[in-house]
């Protein structure tokens, strides 16, 4: 669950879908979305019904301005990436004093997804709106448990979140909800199941993911990579074609 805002007066939302109550003439509003009821669940709330931590039952409640981690303030810059076994993925983007700009391109911005292995190591790569193509690294090597993603059936659509968070404070400056359609989240498992039966050995895989950016290292040099890509290993957030575009 996400609560957004809050937003100004519209005249289009003029109603607390919470609290049952009509909004007052100037009265700011917020976006209460809970994707584990479809994609398209969205209420308006006003300030005094915003839902607790507590009515997000067996999840969190994400709202900008909170901790992203309640025990925890600080966060080395860069993206992290969290591939959840329920088929739900987590992308965290952590900058010191985020600009206007960037916190706009995860609010509004197109988002475009792609995915590589590279050796031992697979690569979230993303971008939104005019920000320019950026990664995050990912080996289920090195998690605490075995990596337990399935794939999902074709035509239907998985959940990834993005979180824009203050990494001097821990708070979440920007946040949003995209879909994945089958075809990709697909192709991220079985990638990463690949991964998983690798031999491994950690000086091997930080060697492979340093050459990566080696070869790699700006926007530019990713967006020609994702060009390369096969069409399957590539999407659009939120696309409801669950075929390659």
């Amino acid at each position: 669950m996400s609560v957004t805002g809050p937003y100004p007066a519209s005249p289009t939302v003029r109603y607390c879908d919470i609290g049952n109550h009509h909004l007052g003439p100037g009265q700011l509003w917020y976006l209460v979305t809970d994707p584990s009821r479809g994609s398209h669940h969205h209420k308006a709330a006003c300030a005094n019904h915003l839902p607790g931590q507590g009515d997000a039952g067996q999840g969190r409640l994400y709202r900008v301005g909170d901790l992203f981690d309640p025990g925890r303030t600080r966060w080395p810059q860069g993206p992290h990436l969290w591939l959840d076994a329920d088929g739900d993925t987590r992308l965290a983007i952590f900058l010191r004093n985020p600009s206007r700009p960037e916190v706009s391109a995860v609010e509004s911005g197109i988002a475009r997804f792609a995915w590589t292995e590279q050796g031992v190591n697979g690569f979230l790569l993303f971008k939104y709106g005019d920000s320019p193509w950026n990664d995050a690294p990912f080996n289920p090597q090195r998690l605490s448990e075995p990596f337990g993603g399935q794939q999902i059936e074709r035509g239907t659509h998985s959940r990834t979140f993005t979180f824009l968070v203050h990494a001097d404070t821990g708070r979440i400056a920007a946040m949003r909800m995209f879909t994945w359609p089958a075809y990709f989240l697909n192709h991220v498992v079985d990638s990463v199941h690949r991964l998983a039966t690798c031999p491994y050995r950690e000086a091997e895989a930080h060697a492979a993911q340093q050459d990566f950016y080696r070869r790699y290292p700006d926007g530019p040099s990713l967006y020609r990579l994702v060009r390369t890509l096969p069409p399957h290993a590539r999407c659009t957030g939120g696309q409801r074609e669950d075929r390659p575009v």
